[in-house]
């Protein structure tokens, strides 16, 4: 019987998550595989056989290559105790000799050696998803096809509950936000003009109405909801049409993957940290769609997935490797800007979908640092940034247009506006919209109307 497999998992299962090292000076003709680790608690060497065909009292733990490893660690690092684990894949077999010195064999097979190993490496668990199926890391072609031709298996099983994620009804989230991203810039296009009044606004104007962000508004008019509005409407229909498939192609994975109440703390969470991390560093910018959306789905569902090979994993990562092409090969056509809106959307996304993934037994502890270091450092940038605000801000055209457009469609007043204008922009009255120049001039008319009217009464 080969123990091939189950001997190629124990060894990367031990240089990757243990973090033991390979001993590699042995002679030709040796299959066995020497492991050492000096700062270990349990076993400074591990020795793993799979071609032993003698009795148990014919094993020699101590051969030649560990006699030449023990010598190394102890002129190396002066360690006198090595203790030493040896793995013997014996088919049919199951046996535990303990040493007094403390080493261990263990005589096992492919059916219980994560059992017996669990006792001293507990999070060699994991590997026992891979023999159930639910891995397809190793597996042949021929393998992958005949799990998908039986019904029975348990590749089987885990493609159809990976469809049934996929199906329409389970789709919530998803298509509660595609129908937001195709309705609101529909509406904007074709129905703008009669609703608020944007004949005549520039792309950066429409893009205000609509919810796009800029620091001006977030901080002086205090319209913290932008944090959330401006990935919703694009002024470019090719733009719109190109990212509602993107995000669709992302977001049914992530939805199926991550679980629909992962899915909208990404979306609460992560849309207003990349945002508000754009206006605070970029205080003259506006920007708005969907293409930052976009760089913050696929960055979660990343994340999620990375180190992963499991069926969905596999399958959502080559399923939406288009999506990396396209916000690699967008910003060529539509401006470099994009490519720092897809930096901070993948990084704030990445985060977030990172520090929701909470079984850790597969990854290395001090990963977590990744997560921790990018939303302290955008939270550090944003504070900075927007606790120094300078004297006299650059005046914005198109952010009094925005507000005009309010203005006429009932939703602002004119005093917002004037505040914005005098004590925001300490912009010159005379260079003032019409409209409100002339409401200035006519209070002015009023109340020397009053004052006069007052003097001939008495």
């Amino acid at each position: 019987m080969s123990f091939d497999k189950d001997k190629l998992s124990l060894v990367d299962y031990f240089l990757k998550q243990e973090k033991y090292s390979v001993y590699k000076n042995k002679p030709r003709g040796n299959n066995n595989v020497y492991l050492y680790k000096v700062d270990s608690k349990e076993f400074q060497i591990i020795k793993i056989i799979d071609d032993f065909s003698g009795e148990f009292k014919d094993y020699v733990i101590t051969d030649e290559v560990v006699q030449d490893l023990r010598a190394f660690l102890n002129k190396k690092f002066q360690r006198v105790k090595l203790s030493i684990l040896s793995i013997v894949l014996i088919e049919n077999r199951s046996q535990v000799y303990k040493e007094d010195n403390g080493d261990v064999v263990l005589f096992v097979d492919g059916h219980n050696y994560l059992d017996r190993l669990s006792n001293y490496y507990p999070k060699i668990k994991m590997l026992q998803d891979n023999n159930d199926g639910n891995s397809m890391a190793g597996m042949s072609p021929e393998e992958i096809l005949d799990g998908i031709k039986d019904p029975n298996s348990k590749l089987t099983k885990n493609l159809k509950q990976l469809s049934d994620k996929l199906s329409v009804n389970n789709l919530g989230v998803t298509w509660v936000l595609i129908a937001l991203l195709l309705v609101i810039p529909i509406v904007g296009i074709f129905f703008g003009a009669q609703i608020f009044n944007t004949q005549g606004l520039n792309a950066n104007g429409t893009s205000l109405v609509y919810g796009g962000i800029t620091r001006d508004l977030l901080i002086w008019n205090n319209q913290w909801w932008r944090l959330w509005t401006y990935v919703l409407f694009s002024g470019n229909p090719l733009l719109v049409v190109l990212n509602l498939f993107m995000i669709f192609s992302v977001v049914r994975y992530a939805e199926a993957l991550l679980g629909r109440w992962r899915l909208v703390i990404i979306l609460i969470v992560g849309i207003p940290l990349a945002g508000l991390f754009l206006a605070a560093v970029l205080p003259n910018w506006i920007f708005g769609g969907s293409t930052i959306l976009l760089a913050i789905l696929w960055g979660s569902l990343f994340s999620y997935n990375y180190g992963k090979d499991d069926l969905g994993a596999l399958i959502a990562n080559q399923r939406t490797l288009i999506v990396i092409i396209w916000l690699l090969l967008m910003p060529l056509f539509l401006g470099y800007s994009y490519y720092l809106i897809n930096l901070v959307g993948f990084f704030a996304g990445s985060a977030i979908g990172y520090c929701l993934e909470f079984n850790r037994s597969n990854r290395v502890n001090w990963t977590i640092l990744y997560p921790v270091f990018v939303v302290v450092t955008m939270a550090i940038v944003i504070g900075v940034t927007l606790a120094w605000r300078r004297y006299v801000p650059p005046y914005n055209g198109d952010v009094i247009d925005a507000l005009m457009s309010y203005w006429r469609a009932g939703l602002m007043s004119k005093g917002s506006i004037e505040d914005m204008l005098g004590n925001y922009y300490f912009y010159p009255k005379n260079n003032w919209p019409n409209f409100l120049s002339s409401s200035n001039q006519q209070v002015v008319q009023n109340a020397v109307n009053m004052i006069g009217m007052s003097l001939w009464h008495r």
